[in-house]
C-alpha cells in the first residue's frame, strides 16, 4: 500500500486532521497499520494500539490507563470492558509479532540473531507469574520474541524450554540463530543433548561442581588455581553426557565463570556470553525501569504472554525512536564515561514528548513513525507468507 493511498483511509478531511492532537492522530494511524499487519477487526486494533501507546505515554499497563488511549468518545467503563474482552479473546500470531518486532527495531529477519533465554518472576494478588522468555539481543538491551507463563515459582524444566524453542523455530530457521545464551539455570543432560543433536549453537554458563570427562575432577579443579583476570580454553570436554567446548577463568573481582558452548569457542564464546546481561536490562525496561509490567492485574491462560508480546512491539519502537533521536541530538556523556540515559529511555522520552506536543524539535518523528509502520506493513506482509522449511527436532533417548 502506497503512503498516499493509505492516507485516503484516515478519518476526517485534511483540515479536520490538522486540528486533531498529535496523540489522537498518531493512535488512529497506528491502529490502521496494526489492523493491516495482524488482519484483525478495527476495535481490536484500537485496543492493541492503545496498549502500545500507553506503555510509553503513561508508563502503565493498567486497564484504566490503557483505556485513556482509545480514541473514542465513550465512557471509561465501556473502554475497560472492551480491553478485558480483548485480552480474553485475542491471540496474536507469534510469527507476525516477531517479524514486526524485528522490522520496527530495523533488524533484517534473515541475518543471524543472538538470542538469550531467561526467566522473570513476581507475585501479584497471591498468584505466581513466572515468565520463561526468549529475547533478541540488540544494542544494550534484549527484546522478548516469545514467552510462556509457567504459573509456578522456580526454575523451568527441559521440556518447557524445548517447547518454547520449537515454537520459535516453527517460524524461524535454526540457521538464522547465531547463538543462544543462557545462565546456570539452563543446564542438564537432556537439554544439552537436545541442543547438540539439533545443531543449535549455544553458550551456557556451567556450574563449577560439574564432573568432567571420567568424573575424577570437577570444573572448579581446572580453574580454581588461576589468578584473577585470567581465562583459559580447555577445548572439548565431556560434561553432562555431551561434548562441550569449555572456556573459563576468574574475573578481576575473583568470580569464577565457566562456559560450555557448541559452535562458538574460546574468547568468542566469552564475548558472546557478555550479551546475556542484555536480557536483564530488557527485563528492567519491561518492569520497574519502563513499562511496569509487574503491576498488571491480568490473570488467565495466555493473557500475560499476549501483554508481553505487545510490550515487546513498544520496546522495539522505543529503541528505534531512541536511535533516531540520538543521531539528531546525541545523548550527553557523564564524567565516568557512561551515557546520561539509555537508548530505550531516550526513545520513551521522544515518543512521550511527541504525543504531548511539549517538544517541537522531535515532531519530525511523526513522518518517521509513519514510514516505520508503513515499512512494517510491507516487510511483514511479504515475510509472513514465506514458507519456513519444516524441520523435525529429535529428542534424546
Amino acid at each position: 500500500m502506497e503512503h498516499g493511498e493509505y492516507h485516503k483511509h484516515l478519518p476526517g478531511t485534511p483540515g479536520e486532521r490538522n486540528t486533531m492532537s498529535h496523540k489522537k492522530l498518531t493512535i488512529i494511524e497506528i491502529t490502521k497499520y496494526l489492523q493491516i499487519i495482524f488482519d484483525i477487526y478495527k476495535p481490536r486494533a484500537e485496543c492493541l494500539a492503545a496498549v502500545v501507546c500507553s506503555a510509553f505515554e503513561n508508563e502503565s499497563i493498567l486497564l484504566k490507563d490503557i483505556a485513556k488511549m482509545i480514541p473514542k468518545e465513550v465512557k471509561t467503563e465501556s473502554k475497560t470492558r472492551r480491553l478485558r474482552n480483548f485480552f480474553q479473546e485475542v491471540r496474536l500470531d507469534p510469527k507476525i509479532v516477531a517479524l514486526l518486532i524485528l522490522t520496527l527495531a530495523k533488524i533484517d529477519p534473515k541475518t543471524p540473531l543472538v538470542l538469550a533465554i531467561d526467566r522473570t518472576e513476581w507475585e501479584k494478588r497471591g498468584k505466581k507469574i513466572n515468565l520463561l522468555i526468549i529475547s533478541i539481543c540488540i544494542g544494550d538491551t534484549a527484546i522478548p520474541l516469545i514467552s510462556i507463563n509457567l504459573h509456578y515459582k522456580g526454575n523451568s524444566n527441559t521440556d518447557q524450554r524445548i517447547e518454547l524453542l520449537e515454537q520459535l523455530f516453527s517460524f524461524f530457521d535454526v540457521l538464522a540463530i547465531k547463538c543462544l545464551i543462557g545462565d546456570r539455570e539452563f543446564i542438564g543432560e537432556d537439554w544439552f543433548c537436545w541442543m547438540t543433536t539439533n545443531s543449535i549453537p549455544f553458550v551456557m554458563r556451567l556450574r563449577e561442581n560439574f564432573l568432567v570427562d571420567d568424573g575424577r575432577k570437577t570444573l572448579k579443579d581446572f580453574f580454581d588455581h588461576l589468578p584473577n583476570g585470567k581465562f583459559v580454553d580447555l577445548g572439548p570436554r565431556r560434561i553432562c553426557a555431551a561434548t562441550l567446548h569449555v572456556y573459563g577463568g576468574k574475573t578481576k573481582s575473583g568470580e569464577l565463570i565457566i562456559l560450555g558452548s557448541r559452535g562458538i569457542h574460546g574468547k568468542t564464546a566469552a564475548d558472546m556470553y557478555l550479551r546475556r546481561w542484555n536480557i536483564e536490562t530488557g527485563f528492567k525496561q519491561l518492569k520497574t525501569a519502563g513499562f511496569n509490567l509487574e503491576f498488571s492485574c491480568l490473570s488467565g491462560e495466555g493473557k500475560m504472554e499476549l501483554l508481553v508480546s505487545i510490550l515487546s512491539v513498544a520496546m522495539a519502537w522505543c529503541h528505534t525512536s531512541g536511535v533516531s533521536s540520538e543521531s539528531q541530538e546525541p545523548v550527553r556523556v557523564l564524567k565516568h564515561g557512561r551515557k546520561a540515559e539509555s537508548i530505550f529511555r531516550r526513545g520513551v522520552e521522544v515518543l512521550y514528548y511527541y504525543f504531548s506536543g511539549k517538544k517541537s524539535i522531535w515532531r519530525f518523528l511523526f513522518c518517521s513513525i509513519s514510514a516505520i509502520f508503513l515499512d512494517a506493513v510491507s516487510v511483514v506482509s511479504a515475510l509472513s507468507v514465506e514458507p519456513v522449511k519444516k524441520r523435525v527436532f529429535h529428542r534424546c533417548t
